[in-house]
């Protein structure tokens, strides 16, 4: 039997609302496909990183969800409005996997 990493919801206290764009709409904007609201564990962290585009960024942020926000589906963008802090651009999001396949947490950088 293969045992699943711990991810204690304990951490999770801080109230977010997150909003996934899968797809652009027909005026040419993201197109909001999926909202989820609930407790996060929210992490106030200021570093420089590199973006897809080569284009350094300041991340401002980082948020971890148990399981996974939008199951089966990869989403190009997004906000999350942390409480306390306003709405945050979505810069990049990892799901670690468990050792049986699963989807232990989601991992989102913000800026």
């Amino acid at each position: 039997m293969i045992a699943k990493l711990p991810y204690l919801k304990q951490w999770d206290v801080t109230p977010c609302k997150i909003e996934l764009s899968t797809e652009f709409g027909e005026d040419g904007g993201p197109e909001i496909t999926a909202t989820w609201e609930g407790l996060v564990n929210f992490s106030e962290k200021v570093r420089r990183v590199q973006d897809a585009d080569g284009q350094w960024a300041q991340l401002s942020g980082v948020i971890h969800v148990k399981g996974d926000i939008l199951p089966g589906e990869i989403f190009e963008d997004g906000t999350a409005t942390v409480e306390g802090y306003g709405a945050k651009r979505i810069l990049s999001y990892t799901r670690p996997r468990n050792p049986d396949g699963s989807v232990n947490h989601t991992r989102i950088e913000l800026i």
